[in-house]
């Protein structure tokens, strides 16, 4: 699928991204994907999702009322950021990567950590253990401090993940 470009935002809108990125991962971490003098344009990925190209590169994905970093941009981030510290992060162990980069939800199972801020129903991002690199974000669908302490379960229901379209229709254009 191609991502078209449609038209550039305003300041005030991205004042409002910031604000918001802020409010989720802390406002050091939101100053990291996006500042004010950056030049942010909505591309349009399908009917549900766009795609904000900050400066060119595609960080955000946008649908109906929520707003989260892609995971090529975390993934660009986490050469230079542990995520494993972020909040609204899901840590999980290298048995559960194979089968998130395929597209499967995260079970409480392979979870190692986990932020205890999180609710159940928050944007969340999932990384591998080893080496902190994201995987996936997706719908918390337990508390953080459930996630960590279930044996099973349903933990986050994923939305975006790395090898899935979005992912193939970006990573060339980083």
């Amino acid at each position: 699928m191609e991502l078209k470009v449609k038209h550039p935002l305003s300041k005030k809108e991205i004042r409002e991204i910031i604000r918001e990125i802020g409010e989720v991962f802390g406002e050091d971490a939101g100053k990291k994907l996006l500042e004010k003098r950056d030049r942010v344009e909505l591309g349009e990925f399908d009917r549900t999702t766009d795609i904000l190209l900050v400066n060119g590169k595609p960080t955000f994905i946008k649908r109906k009322n929520f707003i989260f970093p892609l995971v090529i941009a975390l993934y660009g981030l986490s050469n230079t950021e542990d995520l494993r510290t972020w909040k609204r992060r899901v840590v999980v162990d290298a048995g559960a990567v194979p089968f998130i980069l395929k597209g499967a939800d995260v079970m409480a199972a392979g979870i190692t950590d986990a932020d205890e801020g999180i609710r159940e129903g928050d944007l969340v991002f999932v990384i591998e253990e080893e080496y902190g690199r994201p995987l996936a974000i997706g719908m918390a669908l337990m508390d953080g401090k459930a996630m960590k302490e279930k044996p099973k379960g349903k933990a986050v229901k994923v939305i975006h993940h790395a090898k899935d379209r979005i992912w193939e229709a970006t990573v060339g254009r980083r």
